[in-house]
């Protein structure tokens, strides 16, 4: 009867490890996975001014929250074109992630999104400033892996006025 008890429970043992697949946290870190895939190929492909290709991965309905002071929520088309304004008016543009994280909803429970600080530098072609910025960046995803919400975080406003700053005489 003992050596019955001792298989038995083997036996519920072992099969209760086969169902560590079944785990939705398993799912939740693949879907984080493939959003983090998608929020570092939008950000090398901004490093790159690749806007067209950017598209696909940006939700029609995409909501952005600007960095700048006293902005407001834009749409696609707003966003796009901040995006070709950056571009446009500054060179050697990088982003040095310091960290990506997984996002969480509002009660804390990892929902898929994507967070990253890190450090952007860029240069003002017309006076040769450079410009530095630590900047916090969160991407929400919509069923088809496509962004559509981003909100900026960094000084904006003040890493524009330190661009166009020009030299003082000593």
């Amino acid at each position: 009867m003992k050596n019955i008890i001792l298989i038995l429970s083997l036996f519920i043992a072992l099969s209760s490890c086969n169902q560590v697949n079944e785990n939705p946290s398993s799912n939740l870190n693949e879907e984080y996975s493939k959003n983090l895939a998608t929020a570092k190929k939008f950000f090398e492909l901004f490093l790159t001014e690749d806007i067209e290709s950017q598209k696909p991965l940006i939700c029609p309905g995409v909501t952005h929250y600007p960095p700048f002071y006293g902005s407001q929520p834009g749409k696609y088309d707003a966003f796009m074109a901040a995006g070709k304004a950056w571009m446009d008016n500054f060179d050697e543009i990088t982003y040095n992630a310091e960290v990506w994280l997984p996002g969480t909803d509002s009660l804390g429970i990892a929902n898929g999104s994507v967070r990253t600080y890190g450090v952007w530098t860029a240069k003002n072609p017309t006076n040769g400033n450079v410009i530095t910025t630590n900047a916090y960046h969160s991407f929400e995803f919509n069923p088809k892996g496509q962004i559509h919400e981003m909100r900026d975080y960094f000084d904006a406003s003040g890493s524009m006025a330190a661009a166009m700053k020009q030299a003082t005489e000593e």
